[in-house]
């Protein structure tokens, strides 16, 4: 069954009849930064085969997720995102160079 395939193992999206719809609630910052990502990424394609839509980018979100769950830790939403985005700041930040604590030169 194509439940139990891992996201990064998956091939393309599913055709929409074949997806179960699932309704989630927004602000309205992450509606109106959705909707303008999803925008820049359709003017920025090379190749216009396929349409990215707000949809797209939550299914690739949500496989992100699945992915990777040790980027979720925390008990509310608001733990979860920010342990998750500090995660991934952390991946992003250059490296620190390491101290010469109690080296003689």
């Amino acid at each position: 069954m194509a439940d139990n395939i891992p996201p990064a193992k998956r091939g393309p999206a599913q055709p929409k009849s074949e997806g179960r719809p699932k309704w989630v609630p927004m602000r309205d910052d992450q509606y109106s930064g959705l909707t303008a990502l999803a925008r820049e990424l359709m003017d920025a394609r090379t190749r216009k085969t396929e349409r990215i839509t707000e949809n797209t980018l939550i299914r690739v979100g949500i496989d992100l997720l699945l992915a990777h769950p040790e980027l979720l830790n925390g008990d509310t939403e608001e733990e979860l995102r920010n342990n998750a985005l500090a995660y991934i700041a952390q991946l992003q930040a250059p490296p620190q160079p390491e101290e010469d604590e109690g080296r003689d030169e």
